[in-house]
Parts: structure tokens; sequence; C-alpha cells
């Protein structure tokens, strides 16, 4: 089933639909009873409903106000059968866009596409050629292109003149210039010395003003084989656009022009497809005759090339001239000297194995596929810490495989002398995601606990008590930091204690501060200056104590990231806690004398991933 985004854009697509019938059905009632339709053009509205994939292959070159009149996409001789035509190239459009939107063609990534076929199948905003002279100097001037003439000196004047059957333009007190089979810049030099001759002191500009219409035929193996309508400048190439591209059974390699009843020219597209060379031998004239060839035989190329494809080949073609038209080997194939044909006949499948230099001497045969061996090694992430803090040169460092922490502290210049390494901390990714993993178990563990003990005699568990508990484990935040030792000396002398450092791993030497913090449950909890001599009692008495609902027992995390647990309830606890510069001692609340939550079953994992939580705190730097 298509999910509610692909559902959404086929309704879209069905809607384009019906407003491409309706507005076909509209040109075409208008046109027939004289109406003007320059007001039918697209509106802005109608383009910002359609889905952005689609909006954005819709080349919309000026605004509403500077689009051209319907009437020039439709001449006087186009008949409803020709409209006919042009609706079943819609259709084609709209289904061609239908899989692009449901992922049809996204899905199908095992299938090679057939070499060329997008060339013809982007959504065009019109349906003909528009009629605004654009042309270079060498365009050749024929019966029906019109000119404007403008004469300045003696004579100040504007003339409107058009090639005659004759190939000439008549200039009324000037004479005749004969123009036609001329290029255009022939053609301003032909009137130049009309005008020159006929009289002195005048000078001229010649500027084509509108390019003339040609009937084409295309025949053979076209989507939508027919007369068409072009204008003047056009080439072969925009007349197979209009007409929808190559059939399926159609030749890329075969396309004949006829003039006169002779073939003036034959074009292979892959020539312009794959190496840019198109040089026209002319542009399309009335009667022209545009004739696509059968197709000859198609062999798939994949692996080791830069644009696998099927490609068709023409009679006699290697696999080396198709390797090409694949735009030749890529990197993948580098190291490898061998190409694999495999060929399938009436009676069985076969393997040929072809070295490089003798793929122009095999002859390609229909269902025959070349295989060409490739490898792509896995592209190495470039990897990067950050180092700051008390160094010489804190920032950005590139590191190399199974470099460690005292290397790059060492390419960084060391410490400063006032760098407090003892409260050095390293931050990881990975240690950040399994704090997280463990809080999501621990929250869901404790939780579970308090669901299944409500209303059991003995548990006095209060609601109030769960919104407590559930707001202390959401709020927890996780730092990733990794206890290590920042000691150079001690990470010489001893690896296992050297880190390996991993991408975007992050490094901070705060500096020394002399300073105790103390947190939570304490009468006047704040920061308080370090002393050497003073035990974590002293510094609980300097807080002027514990308050009545705090815990029994207080964390006490060192600089490095050390926890210890000093049980301050106990008159035998122990006093042999060090306190460090920049050490925390924290004083939880007792959730239990709050709201009669069981100690043992509850604080105990809260208080593990506080622990964790709180070590992020000695990086302070300020």
């Amino acid at each position: 089933m298509l999910n509610f985004s692909a559902s959404t854009n086929l309704l879209k697509l069905q809607f384009i639909f019906s407003c491409c019938i309706f507005f076909l059905v509209s040109v075409t009632s208008n046109y027939i009873y004289g109406q003007s339709i320059s007001d039918n053009v697209l509106s802005e509205e109608f383009l910002a409903g359609l889905p952005a994939s689609v909006r954005d292959e819709i080349e919309v070159k000026n605004s509403v106000n500077e689009e051209i009149e319907l009437e020039n996409l439709f001449r006087s001789e186009t008949s409803l059968d020709k409209n006919k035509i042009i609706l079943q190239k819609i259709k084609k459009q709209v289904s061609a866009l239908e899989k692009r939107v449901s992922g049809d063609l996204d899905d199908a990534s095992n299938v090679l596409p057939i070499f060329g076929q997008n060339f013809f199948s982007t959504l065009q905003s019109s349906f003909m050629p528009v009629n605004v002279p654009n042309l270079g100097a060498d365009y050749l001037v024929d019966v029906g292109d019109s000119f404007t003439l403008l004469t300045t000196g003696k004579i100040n004047k504007e003339y409107e003149l058009m090639v005659q059957r004759d190939g000439s333009l008549v200039i009324p007190d000037f004479g005749k210039a004969i123009v036609a089979g001329s290029s255009l810049k022939q053609a301003e030099e032909s009137v130049e010395r009309l005008i020159a001759s006929a009289s002195v002191g005048i000078t001229s500009h010649l500027v084509l003003s509108k390019i003339r219409d040609v009937q084409v035929l295309l025949l053979g193996g076209i989507e939508n084989p027919g007369i068409y309508t072009l204008s003047g400048g056009s080439s072969v190439l925009s007349a197979l656009n209009v007409a929808g591209g190559i059939s399926e059974n159609g030749s890329y390699r075969r396309i004949e022009l006829r003039r006169g009843g002779e073939t003036i020219q034959f074009i292979d597209l892959y020539d312009i497809f794959v190496f840019g060379y198109y040089e026209p031998s002319s542009s399309l004239r009335s009667g022209d005759t545009i004739f696509i060839h059968p197709l000859s035989f198609r062999v798939p190329v994949s692996g080791g090339v830069n644009y696998s494809a099927i490609f068709e080949a023409l009679p006699g073609e290697t696999p080396e001239d198709l390797i090409k038209y694949a735009s030749g080997f890529s990197e993948t194939f580098s190291g490898f000297d061998n190409v694999m044909i495999s060929r399938v006949d009436l009676s069985e499948k076969s393997y040929v194995t072809l070295s490089k230099n003798s793929l122009q001497e095999f002859k390609l045969k229909p269902r025959d596929s070349i295989m060409v061996p490739s490898f792509q090694s896995d592209l190495e992430p470039i990897k990067e810490v950050v180092l700051e803090g008390m160094v010489d040169r804190p920032g950005k460092y590139l590191i190399s495989e199974g470099e460690t922490l005292s290397s790059v502290i060492r390419r960084a210049g060391g410490y400063k002398e006032d760098a407090y390494i003892f409260g050095g901390a390293l931050f990881r990714n990975d240690a950040l995601e399994k704090e997280k993993i463990f809080a999501q178990l621990n929250y869901a563990d404790t939780v579970n606990y308090i669901v299944s003990n409500i209303g059991k005699p003995n548990r006095n568990i209060s609601t109030s008590a769960i919104d407590l508990l559930v707001e202390e484990l959401r709020s927890a935040n996780y730092s990733g930091r990794v206890v290590s030792e920042f000691n150079l000396q001690k990470l010489d002398s001893d690896p296992k204690f050297n880190p390996v450092l991993q991408d975007q791993d992050r490094i901070v030497i705060p500096s020394l501060q002399k300073v105790v913090y103390l947190f939570g449950d304490f009468r006047n909890a704040s920061n308080v200056s370090y002393d050497s001599t003073l035990k974590i009692h002293d510094y609980v008495d300097l807080v002027g104590g514990v308050k009545k609902s705090a815990d029994k027992t207080i964390l006490v995390i060192d600089p490095n990231g050390i926890t210890h647990i000093y049980n301050h309830g106990n008159l035998f606890g122990s006093n042999s806690i060090e306190i460090y510069p920049g050490s925390i001692i924290y004083a939880p609340r007792d959730v239990g004398k709050l709201s009669g939550v069981l100690y043992a079953s509850t604080i105990s994992p809260i208080l593990s991933s506080l622990a964790l939580t709180l070590a992020s705190l000695n990086s302070i730097s300020d």
C-alpha cells in the first residue's frame, strides 16, 4: 500500500491530469470560436500547488505577464488530431511522474537504465518551440522569415519585410535583395549594399523579427509519428523532443534526415549524449523527413565503468566501443586487467574473459552482457578531537588510528603552568549513549516497581512520590564523561592508563580553582574555599549541616570523576575521604521522608545515575 505522503502526491497528479484535459479542451474551443486565449496561461497558484519534486522540473523563465500567448503554441493548421497527440503526451508524462512519486523508479535500483532514455523524458512547459528570434549569425534565412529594417540619415523610416517566394526582400524606395539561403550576417550585408548603392548617407539596421514556420515529417521509431509544425530555427533534436522522443524499438544510433528525396545527414545520438558532438548540416526546412531506424540490439554494461546502463550496439561494434560510451573505466576498475562477457545463445550460456588489450577484437552479438569487475574500498572518515582549556594550543586536532591521549596533549604543546590535570575530563559520544540507555532502564525499573507496589500492605507510596521520581529521572543531564588519568608521566609509564582516542572525543583541562562545591539539601548550600586541613564533616559544618529532609548518605565526587559515599548519619562514618580542590559534595534528598517511598527500592538506583551526572560538573574552568 502507498503511504499517506505518496497517496497525497498521487491525488495531486490526478488533479494535474484533470487540469491538463480541461486546459486543452478550453484552448481548442477558444481557438475554434476565435476567442482570445492569452489569459489561459498557467497561473502561479497552479504551479504552487504542484509537488516540489515536479515543480522543480518545470522551467518557468518568466512571470505570468511575460509568458507567451497560447496562440503561439497552436497554429491555424493544427487539427484536433494533433491535439489528441498532445494529449497522449500529457498522459505519458503524468504516468511517468506517478511512478516517480510512488517510488517505482527508485525501487528498481537493480535494473539498469536504457542509455539516453531520460533525455526526452523531462516535463515540457510547452509543446512547440517559441517563435522568439534568438539565433546566431549562421542562421539560414528562408522564405517566410520576417525582418524589421530601420534606416537613419537622409531617410528615417522603419520597414516590416518578409522573405518572398523568390527568396527576396522587397524594400520600398530601394529595390530588392536576394537573401534566401544566406546567413543572417550575409543578409544584413546584402541589404546594406543595396541601400548604399541606391542612396548615399543612409545607414540601415536589419533585425530578424519573426522566424518562419516549417513542417517536418517524423516517421519510424518515434513515440508520436506525424507531421509537426516547428519554428524555422529548430533542429533534429528539438523535433524528436516535440514528438515525445525515441520509442521502445527505435534506434538512438541511426537517425536519418532526408530532404528532397535524398539523405543529407545520419545522426548518432550517442555522439551527442557522450561526447557532445552535434554539428547539424542545416536547420530544418519545410518538407524535411526525419526517419528513426529500428533498434539494432542492446547490451548491458555494468560494474567498473563510470555510467552503468543498457547501450545500443551497432553491428560490428566491440566491448571497447560500448565501454567508451559508458564514459570509460571508473576508478573502481583500477587493479583489474580483464573484462567478462556473458553470451547467451539458443542452447547455452557461456562466459568469455577478455583482457583490456583484446576488447577491440571481440564482436558483440544480441543477448551479450559486459561485466566489468570493480572494487570500491570503504572511505576512512577523518577523525577529529577537541582539546579545550589549559594547554598551549587548544583547538581541534585530526588524529590517526590508534593515537592516544598523551600524544594529542603533547601535540598541543603540553599543559600550561596553572593547569589542574587532576580535574581533567574526557567526554566521549559512546559513553554518552550508554549513560542514556542505563538511565532509560533505570527509569523503567523504578516506575515499574512503584506501580506494582501501589496499594500493597507495608508499601506506603503516594502519588506525589511518583511525580517526584519521574521528574527526577526525566530531568537528568548526561555528559558521557570517561574517568581518565591525565598525568603525562603515568600515561607514558603504563599504557593501560593511556586511552586510545575516538572520533569526536572532547578533552577539557581546567585551571586550578581552590573551591569545594556543596550542592543539595544543605542548610546553606554554597561554594567554600579549599583548605587542605579540613575534612568532609568540616565542610558540611561550614554550610550549616544538612536539612532534616536530607538523606543520611552524602555523595563526594573527586575532580577526576571518581565517586564516594559518606554516611553522615553513622557515628562511626569514615572521615577518610580526601577532599580536593574542585571536589563536589552533594547531599541528596530523602524522598521517603517526604512522600513515603521506600529508600532501598527507589533512592538507591537514582543515586547511581545521579553520580554519573554530577561528575560532569568537575570540568568547570571558571
